[in-house]
């Protein structure tokens, strides 16, 4: 199973990071921002994190509905899969 190790570096809609494949890659987010337009924000995207997946998440921007109806906020993450897809080698 493949898993975000290390996050090293943030720019604009794109993160360098390190798989669990030890394959360092240039991450470009740029696909998803019109799903998720929180993320244009850069203030915002530079406060991704590792959570305990692992995998790149961002607290607080996302929601989901619980079974009694209430409506709670969550991290907003991908599938390192996802990531790995999106991502290109670093050279």
């Amino acid at each position: 199973m493949l898993k975000v190790i290390k996050i090293i570096s943030t720019e604009p809609y794109t993160i360098k990071a390190k798989f669990s494949s030890n394959e360092i890659r240039r991450i470009n987010l740029s696909p998803l921002l019109e799903k998720f337009p929180v993320l244009k924000e850069p203030t915002i995207f530079s406060k991704a994190k590792l959570d305990d997946y692992p995998t790149i998440s961002w607290d607080n921007l996302a929601s989901i509905r619980e079974l009694d109806g209430t409506v709670n906020t969550c991290a907003l993450d991908f599938s390192p899969e996802m990531l790995y897809h999106l991502s290109e080698p670093e050279n």
